[in-house]
């Protein structure tokens, strides 16, 4: 961390970034199973992970996620989807 981090703080809210996307996740009935997925934050920058069920499923996430942010107004760096598919 540099310097001004250290003094200042990070001028992402990983907490809340982290938080505001698993509620959103689990309000949207189209998921499946939220609890298999793991989102965190750090510096702003969010990582999708876990396995689902299908690729539309992959994609509905990482949409749900960016809606969330958006209309939150919460900053964020970028989003990282590594969110896996299960094997038939």
């Amino acid at each position: 961390m540099s310097f001004l981090t250290n003094l200042f703080g990070s001028k992402y809210k990983d907490d809340q970034l982290a938080s505001q996307a698993m509620k959103a996740l689990a309000a949207d009935p189209l998921i499946s199973d939220v609890s298999t997925l793991l989102v965190t934050s750090k510096h702003g920058v969010i990582t999708l992970g876990g396995i689902v069920p299908k690729a539309q499923e992959k994609d509905r996430i990482e949409g749900v996620v960016r809606t969330a942010l958006t209309t939150t107004g919460l900053k964020h760096e970028r989003l990282i989807n590594e969110l896996k598919l299960a094997r038939p």
